[in-house]
Parts: structure tokens; C-alpha cells; sequence
């Protein structure tokens, strides 16, 4: 499920942010911490029912996972694994064409993996099937919404909502983002970026990632806990 948009920044940077749209009965998710993996510090939130994520980084690197390929798919359980470990497995490699070339994607549900760095922006997606990765262009802004939960009509709609904010916003903060994640609509709960299905699907968490000065700030707020953190990951690139 979930929304993502991606912002360049002026100071050589960039911000990814991400609505995590979940089912209400899921796990209250574990507060963002830091992990070693492959030999990096790894930081993200965690799902305590798959032990997986939905969006990390590390001082280079920035992660984050849509349900859904290109259009809905009816399951076919089980499973090899919860879609919310690829995030920690793709840090097991040492760049991101070793992850696309020798990940076992077979066997994982359908997902939208999005993978941002300082100067590149790539979007990988599975359809049960086969890879098609797409490489974005990082100096313009991109939305995406989960093809399992949103209908092309209802995509095509937001993203029309989000070029027209930018247009009023070239050079939006990160208060600005978070904003329009939080307040963009057309005043259909159940299809806007703050989404609520009668209490039983709606966004449980905000979380934004800023590149900015050699640094990575990560902002997560969780509205099922009505609590906001901030995790500076504090590694140069050149050491990531």
C-alpha cells in the first residue's frame, strides 16, 4: 500500500517521504533505531508481525517499499517472506545493480521498491513475474501510490494534485511536504494522501528522509501514537 514522493533540493540533496496506508489491526510498529547490516548502519522503523520495514537509509543510501507492482494482483499464499524484508536484504549488497542482478525475487508478493541517492533515483518494481527497474530522473519531483490500494483513476488524480501543489510550491521545505501528505484531497477520506477506510485502513505513520549538507535527518511520526522523532544519521558518504 502507501504513498511516496521524492523532492530534489537546491543544496545537492534530496527528500524522500513516505505515507505508510496499513490495516488498523496490524502492530503498533517499532519507533525507528539503528541496525548493522552488510556492515553499514542501517536506520528504519519496524514491523513487529514480519520483523521487516517499509522505508530505511543509511548515510547514502535511501530505501523505501510500496505494495503492488503496476496493477492489482490477487495473492497467491504463501509466501517465501513479508515484502518488508527486502528493504534489510537489499542492504546486503554492496550497491544496488548487485541487488538487482542476484536477489531471488521469486516467491515474494508484488512491491514498488524505490531506491534514492544523492544524484540518482531508481524504481524497481515486481509483478510476481518478472523485474522491470526504471531509472528516474533525480532532479525532478515524483509521486507514487500503491497500485493495490488506489485505481488508476484515483492515482491519476493525486498526481494531479501533486503537480498542482508544486506549482505553487517550486522549492517546497520539508514542513511543506509533510504538509501535503498530510492535507492533500479532494475531501474523499478514503482516497486522499491522509487516508482513512472506516477506521479500518487508513495511514498509520509519516516518515521523511532529508539528504541535505552530507548529512541525513530522519523525521518519523506516528499518528497511532501521536508521537514524532527525529534520527540524525550522522556518517559521511564518503564512509557509508
Amino acid at each position: 500500500m502507501c504513498t511516496a514522493t521524492y523532492f530534489p533540493l537546491n543544496t545537492n540533496g534530496f527528500v524522500l517521504t513516505h505515507s505508510r496506508d496499513e490495516k488498523a489491526i496490524r502492530p503498533l510498529a517499532r519507533p525507528p533505531r539503528e541496525f548493522i547490516i552488510g556492515e553499514r548502519v542501517i536506520t528504519f522503523p519496524q514491523d513487529p508481525q514480519g520483523q521487516g520495514t517499509w522505508v530505511a537509509t543509511s548515510a547514502q543510501t535511501s530505501v523505501c517499499l510500496l505494495n503492488g507492482g503496476f496493477k492489482p494482483h490477487t495473492a497467491k499464499a504463501p509466501y517465501k517472506h513479508s515484502r518488508g524484508l527486502v528493504i534489510p536484504h537489499f542492504f546486503n549488497y554492496p550497491a544496488f545493480f548487485a541487488f538487482e542482478a542476484n536477489y531471488d525475487f521469486f516467491g515474494i508478493e508484488p512491491f514498488t521498491l524505490l531506491v534514492a541517492e544523492v544524484g540518482r533515483l531508481v524504481e524497481l518494481r515486481w509483478n510476481g513475474n518478472r523485474l522491470f527497474t526504471h531509472e528516474k530522473d533525480p532532479e525532478r519531483p515524483h509521486i507514487w501510490s500503491s497500485a493495490t490500494l488506489y485505481t488508476p483513476d484515483v492515482i491519476e488524480k493525486r498526481e494531479s494534485w501533486f503537480r498542482n501543489w508544486h506549482h505553487q510550491n517550486l522549492q517546497p521545505s520539508v514542513e511543506a511536504i509533510r504538509w501535503f501528505h498530510q492535507n492533500a484531497g479532494d475531501g474523499d477520506q478514503e482516497n486522499s494522501l491522509l487516508m482513512n477506510r472506516q477506521n479500518t485502513l487508513l495511514t498509520l505513520s509519516l516518515t521523511s528522509i532529508v539528504h541535505q549538507d552530507q548529512q541525513v535527518n530522519m523525521i518519523y511520526q506516528d499518528f497511532t501514537q501521536h508521537t514524532i522523532s527525529q534520527h540524525l544519521i550522522h556518517q559521511l558518504y564518503a564512509i557509508a
